[in-house]
C-alpha cells in the first residue's frame, strides 16, 4: 500500500529541496576560464528527470512557458496509468530569473530538469516506478500528463 503525502510532506519537501539548492557549493571554489563556478559532480547514482514544457494546456488552449507557466507538478507512480485523481509527490518552480552574468536584467529561464533523489522518502527502494509531470499556470490551468518514464530505484 502507498500513501499519499499530504501538502505538509509535500511543503516540507519543497522547503528542504530549497535548503538543498542554497546550501550546495560548499568547500573549496575554483572556477573556469569564464569565472563561473563549476558544478560539484555527484555523489552518487542520479536521476534526472528533463522535459521539455508543453505548448498547450490540457483543453489544448496555447501555452507560453515564459508567460503563462508557474509551476509543475510531480507525479509517481508504480504503473503508467495516471490519472487526475492521483496527487503530486512534488512541486517544481517553472521559471526562474537568469542570472545577470547568464542574460539580460529581467529574462527568465525555463526549468527543465529536477533529480528525482529528491522525492525518494516516497519511492520504495528496488522498484521500477513510473515518473510524469503536469505544467500548471498562473491561472491555475493545467496540461495534461505528459509521457511517463520509468525510474528503476535502487
Amino acid at each position: 500500500m502507498i500513501r499519499r503525502p499530504g501538502i505538509h510532506s509535500i511543503l516540507l519537501l519543497l522547503f528542504a529541496f530549497s535548503v538543498l539548492l542554497a546550501a550546495c557549493g560548499g568547500g573549496e571554489e575554483t572556477t573556469t576560464t569564464q569565472g563561473q563556478i563549476p558544478a560539484p559532480p555527484p555523489s552518487g547514482p542520479v536521476s534526472v528527470l528533463a522535459w521539455d514544457p508543453p505548448a498547450n494546456y490540457a483543453d489544448n488552449a496555447a501555452m507560453d512557458p515564459y508567460r503563462d507557466l508557474d509551476h509543475y507538478e510531480l507525479y509517481v507512480r508504480l504503473d503508467g496509468n495516471f490519472t487526475d485523481g492521483d496527487l503530486p509527490v512534488a512541486l517544481i518552480a517553472a521559471v526562474a530569473d537568469a542570472s545577470p552574468s547568464g542574460g539580460t536584467p529581467g529574462s527568465k529561464i525555463l526549468e527543465k530538469e529536477f533529480i528525482l533523489e529528491n522525492v525518494q522518502q516516497f519511492i520504495t527502494p528496488g522498484t521500477r516506478h513510473y515518473v510524469s509531470l503536469k505544467a500548471v499556470g498562473i491561472d491555475g490551468q493545467k496540461s495534461g500528463f505528459m509521457p511517463p518514464v520509468t525510474w528503476d530505484k535502487i
